[in-house]
């Protein structure tokens, strides 16, 4: 497939594109899709939406999910600490982890489990990134207790003109991970045809940790390519047929120094040496249908078919010696290679349909998904005096799955309807049901993880989802909404078969075929004003989570083995506050200042409520922007300031004892981003993050962790790093 890659980007550098620069005129007023599945504009959404432009991600410079919510307080990215790798795995939304929803051009984007998280989408290749905040089952299903971040890709009309052709190619680097990236964009739009074809090349290496920290970054060496391809078919004035094909692929090859030193359990070893070799690939093909041509049901509708798939391989060779024969032997050289994997596809079908019937504006729909998913893990041990290997490593037999096979069946039917009351009132209804199934294939690979025989079963569940709004026009310079809305995440493969025991760790963990699914009830009052040159908008929010799902001890076996489970454990309440403000001061200077603050508690089983560890500190965000009259230059200024963590929440427990969890201190950032634009060809960027130097963490990427973490360092931040872009359009 890279040989693939680069062969198609060769052909396409020298393909025979005539000159044109970007033609399409700005829109006055943004339209945001994800709030309600009916485009809208922003003014008039009902609920909290947070918008990233491609000129923000250009400025910005922006690489992966860290990087795109950076700003958006209430939203914030977790960074792992997994095998020795260091990955971006998910956002939180409004204190709630794991409860948002990935979309790509309005389509599920695939799990990911190891790798790079879940930075399996290029940002290269965004228009705009859309995330809404609080529950979104009603528009896209199970796993909206928190909200969705939606990608869509650029199309050939934004970048051309009917019967024009545009070609791009911008080189940028990253000094916070010594990245080096070429992008070439080319696109053509005709009457009745569009094409595009834009391809990203990447180097790069482990992302550098400020120099105040103790341990440093494991070393990496890693490139990614991608590729979007699209065409549109306009064969009539009602028909459009879209086809499109979205590949990436990646290599990481590690040097895990974190991993080297003593180990005395479960086997003692000394290990000298550790690399890692990560491979993934992502590709998703769509195919599009919309018709314009309406009929007594609908004004507009589109179907969409669409396959994703993504597999993804992480090995880990270890040098070590090892003492088989205890202490006090001589020790035998050894070698560990891990081979664990992780697959998954999903295959698609959505149907959606725009009414509009006198006051109301409709959309409803079907969506219907089918994904499998198989996690193979393998570890051989070699002896390396007798080269006699074992798969039997620190009690595990190998070949194993810690969950089986899984096919999960989605089956949704939805509806959206804005109803306009009044000329300044807006009353929005939406429903959906869903079906979900889950089917285990256990194989004999499982039954080397299963030892005890557990059972593992199907899972069936349904939900229906509600959410209420209504908006209010006070004046032409006020507005004020009001919002319902619920949420769910059914238990995944993981969450209700994972089977496993080990003696040699003393422990088993046990399937549990009557988990619930987590559910979450949004409340949401919110004013938006617009007056002049400034405007604002605040909301005041409260999130009401139940049937949390944890995994948590359960007991003793009558060997004394300790008995894991996930359960639906805990129920959780959060308040929060958010304020989004832009003011324009001159022709040539505005600012924008955003701010959020929220605490939460959990309320356990036994009734005992505790403060939630999960919920950010406050935070606030300054922007200042300048550009010149002529708009040849322009400077963004961007002020972060964080509140310290709270020092009373629970210690956190594992492995049967419990220490403090860590604690971070309030801190402020100043992030530079210039442009300098000579002419419409040419455009410089220049971006100087973390200017003072700062040395911090998040508190979303540490907030689970005990204060005593021997690899806490390699959470932190990176220190102050410059980066600079070049583009030029033909």
């Amino acid at each position: 497939m890279h040989k693939n890659l680069k062969l198609l980007f060769l052909l396409t550098i020298v393909s025979p594109f005539s000159l044109s620069g970007l033609a399409n005129e700005e829109i006055e007023e943004e339209i945001v899709v994800v709030a309600s599945r009916t485009p809208t504009l922003a003014s008039e959404v009902i609920g909290s939406v947070t918008s990233i432009s491609q000129a923000d991600i250009e400025l910005q410079m922006i690489d992966g999910l860290e990087q795109l919510v950076r700003f958006i307080p209430g939203v914030s990215s977790q960074k792992e600490s997994q095998y020795g790798r260091a990955l971006t795995e998910d956002v939180q939304i409004r204190g709630i982890q794991g409860g948002g929803i990935f979309l790509i051009d309005g389509v599920r984007i695939s799990d990911s489990y190891v790798g790079y998280g879940r930075d399996t989408v290029d940002t290269d290749l965004l228009k705009k990134v859309e995330i809404l905040k609080g529950p979104s089952s009603v528009e896209y299903g199970s796993d909206g207790l928190a909200g969705t971040v939606a990608y869509f890709t650029k199309d050939p009309s934004d970048l051309a003109e009917p019967g024009e052709r545009y070609l791009s190619v911008s080189t940028a680097y990253d000094g916070a991970n010594n990245q080096e990236k070429i992008n070439l964009l080319v696109a053509y739009s005709g009457d009745s045809n569009e094409g595009l074809i834009q391809l990203v090349d990447r180097k790069l290496e482990e992302i550098e940790i400020h120099d105040g920290f103790s341990m440093g970054a494991n070393p990496l060496e890693a490139e990614q390519q991608s590729l979007i391809a699209k065409f549109i078919s306009k064969p009539n004035e009602n028909l459009k047929i879209s086809l499109v094909a979205d590949i990436q692929e990646w290599e990481g090859k590690w040097e895990i120094n974190s991993e080297q030193g003593f180990v005395y359990f479960p086997s003692p070893r000394s290990i000298s040496s550790s690399a890692g070799d990560d491979e993934g690939t992502r590709e998703r093909f769509t195919v599009r249908l919309d018709t314009a041509k309406g009929n007594a049901f609908y004004d507009q509708a589109n179907i969409s078919i669409y396959s994703q798939e993504t597999e993804q391989s992480q090995i880990t060779v270890q040098n070590q010696v090892s003492f088989y024969n205890g202490m006090q032997a001589a020790p035998t050289p050894s070698m560990r290679i891990r081979d664990f994997d992780f697959n998954q596809s999903i295959d698609g079908f959505v149907f959606e349909a725009f009414k509009t019937n006198g006051m109301h504006q409709m959309v409803y729909g079907l969506d219907f998904n089918d994904t499998d998913t198989e996690r193979p893990r393998m570890l051989t041990e070699i002896n390396l005096i007798t080269n006699i290997p074992t798969n039997t490593v620190d009690g595990e037999t190998y070949p194993n799955k810690t969950f089986p096979d899984s096919e999960t069946k989605r089956k949704a039917l939805f509806f959206n309807d804005r109803i306009s009351i009044s000329s300044n009132q807006i009353l929005n209804l939406g429903f959906r049901y869903d079906e979900y199934e889950l089917n285990p294939k256990p194989d004999a690979l499982l039954e080397n993880a299963n030892i005890l025989n557990y059972q593992v079963n199907n899972i069936k569940d349904d939900a229906f989802s509600l959410k209420l709004g209504y908006l209010y026009d006070f004046n032409d310079q006020l507005t004020g909404y009001a919002q319902y809305a619920e949420g769910f995440k059914a238990p995944n493969y993981e969450n209700s078969n994972i089977v496993f025991t080990n003696y040699l760790l003393y422990y088993t963990v046990v399937p549990n075929p009557n988990l619930d699914s987590e559910t979450s009830k949004s409340y949401e009052i919110g004013l938006r004003g617009n007056k002049d040159d400034l405007s604002w908008e605040m909301a005041l929010y409260r999130n009401k989570v139940d049937g949390f799902i944890r995994y948590e001890v359960i007991g003793f076996s009558q060997t004394g083995l300790g008995i894991y489970q996930y359960n639906n454990v805990d129920n959780v309440e959060i308040n929060g506050f958010e304020l989004d403000l832009q003011k324009r001061v001159s022709d040539n200077f505005s600012l924008n200042l955003a701010l959020s603050s929220s605490s939460g508690d959990e309320i356990k089983s036994n009734g005992e409520v505790v403060s939630l560890a999960e919920v950010d500190p406050k935070e606030m965000v300054l922007g200042l922007n300048w550009n010149s009259t002529n708009e040849v230059f322009g400077l963004k200024t961007m002020f972060s300031l964080v509140e310290r963590s709270d020092d009373d929440f629970e210690p956190v427990c594992l492995n049967n004892s419990c220490d403090p969890r860590v604690a971070i201190s309030g801190y402020g950032l100043i992030d530079l981003f210039a442009f300098y634009r000579p002419n419409e060809n040419l455009n410089f960027g220049l971006a100087i993050e973390n200017l003072t130097d700062k040395k911090y963490h998040r508190w979303a990427s540490v907030s689970r962790l005990p204060a005593n973490d021997d690899e806490l360092d390699l959470y932190g931040q990176s220190g102050r790093s410059i980066s600079a872009s070049f583009k030029y359009t033909f």
